[in-house]
């Protein structure tokens, strides 16, 4: 019976979260220097399913907003917080430690690269493409650099046939600086105009959200978060360790190439469409791990949604605080996340000393 209370309580969080995230979605659409009214919205939708005839409560100016700009957006954000909540998650199982972000693979590092190198040679690269994937050069290369260095990573953490998580902790480390250093030969060889892009790209936003963005993330998104969701009581058993997991019958090294892939994917998309965006993966599944528990039944789905929430609460602050400018995504996340890694640092240090 009391574990039937728990079970429900659990779901009940959930719930709630969900309810939580559907409201400041909401708040997030009205916001803006185009104010849409919850009336309008309803009005827009109804008008454009053919629903309704009347569109005297909004202009085109609305319509266009609401249906082309905030709707998109908020998609992206949703897509994107869920893809970096979840990837956090089963990595820091992965790694069996709850200070494990994504970027430590070199996802996040190896994006940058391929971002640098469309911002200064995409003029170039324009002549090799279809002119129809020119727009989404930049998504693309950044794509395929976070895939390379988590390749790299993934092989060089290969310690006799098996995959050894404190090389791939080392590796990422090395990949990192190595990215780090790739990106500040072009940083000194750039001109003031691809540096300025590339800052910005770097400190994240949802400014290129669309409609075809957002379906493109949905794909790499919602796909490999159904996979690993079915997986949840795999990542269970794998906490317990290698060895426990091989004499309970988990294929512990299939597992672990299918959480770096899910794990890169679900990044590798999340930056390239809209920059570094940091903390989301470090802070939810913590979050999630202190209310529900570590049982990836809940953690996984409650990451996602509470990923989905900070990302969403990030977006209304950047556009709130200095409007009518707009302040970069990734500046707004760092400042939330940094003040809760260092408490977790602390925290951590705290528990060393009490059981020494």
């Amino acid at each position: 019976m009391l574990l039937k209370i728990n079970f429900n309580k659990k779901k009940n969080i959930l719930i709630v979260m969900l309810f939580f995230l559907f409201i400041i979605s909401l708040l997030s659409i009205t916001l803006g220097p185009v104010e849409i009214s919850l009336k309008q919205m309803k009005d827009i939708i109804l008008y454009n399913m053919g629903l309704t005839a009347n569109n005297d409560s909004f202009s085109q100016i609305h319509k266009t907003v609401f249906l082309d700009i905030r709707l998109p957006r908020i998609v992206l954000a949703i897509l994107v917080g869920l893809g970096l909540g979840t990837s956090g998650a089963i990595l820091q199982g992965l790694f069996r430690n709850p200070l494990v972000d994504p970027g430590f693979i070199g996802v996040s590092s190896g994006a940058a690269v391929g971002a640098m190198i469309t911002i200064m040679f995409g003029i170039y690269l324009n002549n090799f493409i279809p002119s129809y994937l020119s727009s989404f050069m930049l998504p693309i290369l950044a794509m395929a650099g976070a895939f390379l260095t988590t390749m790299m990573v993934y092989k060089m953490s290969k310690v006799a046939n098996k995959t050894n998580i404190m090389a791939m902790l080392l590796s990422g480390i090395a990949i990192n600086a190595l990215s780090g250093s790739i990106i500040g030969l072009f940083v000194s060889i750039s001109s003031d105009s691809e540096l300025r892009s590339f800052t910005f790209w770097t400190l994240g936003g949802l400014d290129m959200a669309d409609w075809n963005i957002a379906m493109i993330t949905s794909l790499f998104v919602f796909i490999p978060f159904l996979i690993i969701y079915k997986m949840q009581s795999q990542m269970d058993i794998f906490m317990l360790g290698d060895a426990e997991s091989e004499h309970l019958g988990i294929n512990v090294e299939s597992l672990k190439k299918k959480i770096i892939l899910i794990a890169s994917i679900m990044v590798g998309v999340s930056v390239s469409f809209c920059g570094m965006i940091g903390f989301i993966g470090l802070v939810t599944p913590h979050l999630i791990r202190l209310f529900i528990g570590p049982n990836h039944k809940y953690l996984i789905p409650g990451s996602a949604i509470l990923g989905a929430i900070l990302l969403i609460v990030s977006d209304i602050i950047s556009k709130t605080i200095i409007a009518p400018a707009q302040l970069p995504i990734g500046v707004v996340t760092s400042a939330i996340g940094a003040p809760f890694f260092i408490w977790l640092i602390i925290n951590q240090k705290r528990r060393i000393s009490y059981a020494q």
